[in-house]
């Protein structure tokens, strides 16, 4: 989906996407290997580096960053699509459904959020009555 779509998308949720990457800032990613060992991919103005190298070498940054970011959730996409330019565009897909799909549960979240937040109002409330009438 075209990026100002997908945007428009989320904002039916009222969730407003703004990156948190700045100039000259730092960002650590951590990755898990086959045996549960971990590193870290850094990224520093779009630039992307292991922590690591000789410890996590066989793949580039960029394609266990992609993995990562394609198995959040229990489907491990990654099994199914090669991570190489020619899918980007089907591994973005993959990316802003998940997003998506994360926002919905959030927007879910804050309404089921802001209706517990009543009931213990509603409850504080009462209760300062009660003492009130005492």
């Amino acid at each position: 989906m075209e990026h100002l779509t997908f945007i428009d998308e989320l904002d039916k949720f009222g969730i407003k996407i703004r990156s948190t990457n700045c100039e000259n800032q730092t960002r650590e990613y951590e990755i898990y290997g086959l045996f549960n060992e971990s590193n870290f991919i850094i990224s520093k103005d779009f630039e992307l580096s292991w922590k690591n190298k000789i410890y996590f070498g066989k793949d580039e940054a960029l394609t266990s960053l992609l993995r990562k970011a394609i198995d959040f959730d229990s489907w491990k996409h990654s099994w199914h699509i090669e991570i190489k330019p020619e899918n980007y565009p089907k591994i973005k897909d993959i990316i802003q459904r998940k997003i998506i799909g994360r926002a919905k549960e959030i927007d879910e979240l804050m309404a089921i959020y802001f209706q517990l937040h009543h009931e213990i109002a509603k409850d504080s409330e009462k209760t300062f009555m009660d003492m009130a009438n005492y």
